[in-house]
């Protein structure tokens, strides 16, 4: 059995949900860590007991002996990494949006694919059973024609969360629309077979102090037919939700992040899923696997670069569809 060694660019929090994944698979090793500044990632290095550490990717690669990378860093030094990474022979791994733009992103893909190594994208939320059962009876014919696919997302952020690159348009990309959302809308472009246009779209400013949007709607229509509007929110305090609603000719379902929340299809029964089934280090778990596997059975990942792309592509139309957040206070 091949043994893995990976190393992580970034070492920031989402990086700590990658240790946890690869440490429950067999073969797999992290050995080494990336970082900008030497201090730091020595110190994270010392407390996971992540054998090496530096710099520069060349650097801690060759000193790992690294087979592969996980890109963990800001939205917009995705590139970065991963080409990086890319041109070192290691396949990888890399966090969501895969970039905040089109052509930043299609260098990426190419670099992986002159250099022979597969690239992976961390939309996980494909891997839960319940979204799965969903994207099954679409292409079923269950629902019949699908008429619309509806998308909400509305959460909180505390100013705090703002006093750093999130909230940028050259870091972090947008606002929820590329951040929180963009799992949302992944799932959408999943289940709607990709999208035809934006039909409209509108960004505001409603209650935070920030360059991008925190509070924005667009009016889609995707490739399957269906229409749909997005709502993507960072500014609805005191909620935490999320949910997607497909209707078609002969019925409609909705569902969250965990589990579905109605179910009306002539004929089918809703089954019962694991209540853990939507966990997010249950879901890291299987993109890691998903991860290796593709390695070891050359094979694309389930969630692949081009696949990735498209999520980009489509918020990217979003944005220039809107044009520039509209500030509702003064």
């Amino acid at each position: 059995m091949e043994q893995h060694r990976i190393i992580l660019i970034g070492h920031g929090g989402i990086s700590l949900s990658y240790l946890k994944a690869f440490s429950s698979i067999e073969h797999v090793h992290i050995v080494g860590v990336v970082g900008r500044s030497i201090e730091k990632v020595r110190e994270f290095a010392a407390k996971h007991g992540i054998p090496f550490s530096g710099t520069t990717v060349e650097e801690v690669a060759k000193q790992s002996k690294a087979t592969s990378a996980v890109i963990c860093t800001p939205n917009a030094v995705h590139g970065e990494g991963v080409i990086a990474a890319s041109q070192l022979g290691l396949h990888c791994l890399c966090e969501k949006p895969l970039h905040i733009g089109r052509d930043q992103q299609q260098l990426m893909i190419d670099s992986c694919r002159t250099h022979g190594v597969k690239l992976a994208v961390s939309y996980m939320r494909r891997f839960s059973s319940h979204l799965q059962f969903i994207k099954g009876v679409i292409e079923s014919g269950a629902l019949g024609r699908i008429t619309a696919i509806d998308v909400r997302l509305k959460h909180f952020r505390p100013a705090e969360y703002y006093n750093s690159w999130h909230g940028t348009e050259e870091i972090d990309g947008g606002g929820p629309f590329i951040q929180q959302a963009s799992h949302i809308i992944d799932l959408a472009l999943w289940l709607g077979e990709g999208y035809r246009q934006v039909v409209t779209a509108k960004r505001f400013q409603v209650y935070h102090d920030i360059e991008v949007e925190d509070h924005g709607y667009a009016i889609v229509q995707y490739t399957n037919g269906a229409v749909g509007m997005i709502q993507a929110s960072t500014a609805c305090k005191g909620l935490n939700q999320e949910a997607i609603e497909i209707s078609g000719t002969e019925g409609s379902i909705a569902a969250s992040f965990n589990e579905i929340i109605s179910f009306q299809v002539p004929g089918l029964t809703q089954p019962v899923f694991n209540a853990n089934e939507g966990e997010s280090l249950m879901l890291f778990e299987r993109l890691a696997r998903d991860f290796i596997h593709s390695i070891d059975e050359n094979r694309a990942p389930f969630i692949d670069g081009e696949s990735a792309a498209q999520t980009t592509e489509f918020i990217c139309d979003i944005y220039e569809q809107a044009g520039e957040p509209v500030r509702t206070y003064s």
